[in-house]
């Protein structure tokens, strides 16, 4: 879908999920019933829905969710038997990221500085880690979502 008003106009919803999540999440956040909101729900559960192509950075079996620490845009892979911190967590880590969502609420609880920044690397970060190409192109975006990269 290619918006065809505001910032954004000319762009597939594709490419600015991906770019721009904030974006999205505004849009679904001020016009919960509208087309476009719809399409970007439609586009996160196929995001969420895509496998970590990553390996377990404690035993190297295939991950399943990534962690990341506070006021930090890095992010660590596990599978679900791992964990970052295996004890406790310092305060405003994050050992659960599974879907998009989990992104948004993280940044939403911990960033202090530039959260609509570390949202975007959060979201490109894991994309990548489910298979998108480094160089976000509308085609590489439109082939990600249809299942046609892995």
């Amino acid at each position: 879908m290619r918006l065809q008003y505001g910032r954004y106009q000319g762009r597939t919803a594709e490419t600015l999920l991906l770019r721009a999540p904030d974006y999205a999440v505004w849009v679904m956040r001020h016009q919960p019933e509208g087309r476009l909101a719809q399409y970007f729900r439609d586009l996160i559960t196929a995001f969420d829905a895509r496998p970590i192509n990553q390996p377990c950075q404690a035993c190297g079996a295939a991950a399943t969710r990534a962690a990341a620490l506070p006021d930090r845009s890095d992010l660590y892979f596990f599978c679900d038997d791992c964990a970052l911190y295996p004890n406790a967590a310092p305060e405003g880590a994050a050992q659960n990221l599974r879907t998009l969502a989990d992104f948004v609420s993280h940044v939403e609880r911990t960033a202090r500085r530039r959260p609509v920044a570390r949202l975007r690397a959060f979201v490109r970060r894991m994309a990548q880690a489910k298979g998108l190409p480094r160089r976000i192109t509308e085609p590489a975006a439109e082939a990600f979502f249809a299942g046609e990269i892995m």
